[in-house]
């Protein structure tokens, strides 16, 4: 062993000695056995065979640089840690059927106030039903040629959200493993003008709304008989007193809730929807007779009497509603708007809380 020691004392400089001029230190040698290295393997005497050698190490380093990340062995968990957990964008690792791992951006993607709830959930119940198939179908795809697709995940609130997923397959012996990766979340700032669904309340955007109204309109003059047209009303809320719950922090507390109660309220074949101009559009469409459109009227006033209420108080709110009808304001949708806006201006120049339908005058 003490030659075995001396020898590989000899491939430091060739007497022993360090670059620093004081004794080499050979301990870690003495557990060599334990790391099963074989000493005499590693025996060269020849000096230019050794300068060749490293020469030669050196040179096929240098040629297979571009693949020595191939060769890493990463951890996963180093993964989770520094990576997926702190990215932007979703992150699901499944096991078999069940998910085993998800990031915050998961959370942030299904509007969950925790992840922990989904651990040991069924991957594919995140998924919209009717894309079901078409994961489960392109996954081998996924896996093995990278393809992307993109499905509708069920959010919080009813909501649906469409991502371009990627998969890696995970080498797991005993199960079918593998990530799914989704796109960068965009910023609530960064909505288009013409995203179909706002992000905060879940509601149709007004483009939207345009667009049923427009055909709740279409649909009611093609019936010739203008006695057997059904009604249709179109509604814009103002909260006058917005600006005093901005003040509060407590404006989007508002707006979300007023939003959840006309929509429990109202008949799912009513549109309620996020407004432009206005906070809130309401689109009374397939009202047989006037009485039926009063009643909704009284309906949606009353929900905003009741106010706000939160964990701590209730909060009152002062409100501005104008409305006009089909067809006895207007017989196309662009019509029923602008007379809509018309009405509400007119409501707020009145006394507080006031409802007012376009008379023309």
């Amino acid at each position: 062993m003490v030659a075995d020691k001396q020898n590989m004392a000899n491939l430091l400089d060739g007497r022993g000695v360090t670059k620093s001029g004081q004794p080499a230190d050979l301990s870690i040698l003495d557990e060599a056995a334990t790391y099963n290295v074989d000493l005499a393997t590693l025996e060269i005497t020849d000096k230019k065979k050794t300068s060749e050698t490293l020469a030669k190490n050196k040179h096929s380093q240098s040629s297979d640089k571009s693949e020595d990340w191939v060769k890493l062995d990463v951890k996963l968990s180093d993964m989770i840690d520094f990576v997926f957990d702190k990215a932007d964008f979703p992150v699901f690792i499944v096991q078999d059927d069940s998910i085993i791992y998800v990031n915050r951006a998961v959370g942030a993607l299904l509007q969950l106030d925790g992840n922990s709830n989904l651990i040991g959930h069924k991957f594919f119940e995140l998924v919209y039903q009717e894309d079901w198939n078409l994961l489960a179908n392109n996954i081998a795809d996924m896996l093995t040629n990278h393809k992307e697709i993109s499905v509708r995940f069920n959010c919080n609130n009813d909501k649906i959200q469409e991502v371009t997923l990627k998969a890696v397959y995970l080498p797991d012996i005993e199960h079918f493993s593998f990530i799914i990766f989704g796109e960068k979340l965009q910023s609530k700032k960064k909505i288009t003008n013409n995203a179909l669904y706002d992000e905060d309340t879940g509601l149709p955007s007004f483009f939207l709304f345009e667009d049923r109204l427009q055909m709740a309109v279409l649909m009611a003059n093609s019936i010739k008989e203008e006695a057997n047209r059904q009604k249709i009303g179109v509604l814009a809320i103002n909260i006058d007193n917005m600006k005093d719950f901005k003040k509060l922090n407590l404006d989007d507390v508002v707006v979300k809730k007023l939003a959840d109660n006309l929509v429990f309220n109202l008949p799912k074949t009513i549109t309620v929807a996020k407004g432009l101009k206005y906070h809130f559009w309401i689109l009374l469409n397939g009202v047989h007779n006037d009485s039926e459109m009063k009643a909704y009227l009284k309906i949606i006033k009353e929900i905003l009497d009741a106010g706000i209420s939160d964990n701590f108080m209730r909060h009152d709110l002062v409100y501005s509603v104008g409305c006009s009808l089909f067809p006895n304001d207007a017989s196309s949708a662009k019509e029923l708007v602008e007379h809509t806006i018309e009405a509400t201006r007119l409501a707020q120049s009145n006394n507080h809380n006031s409802l007012v339908i376009y008379s023309g005058k």
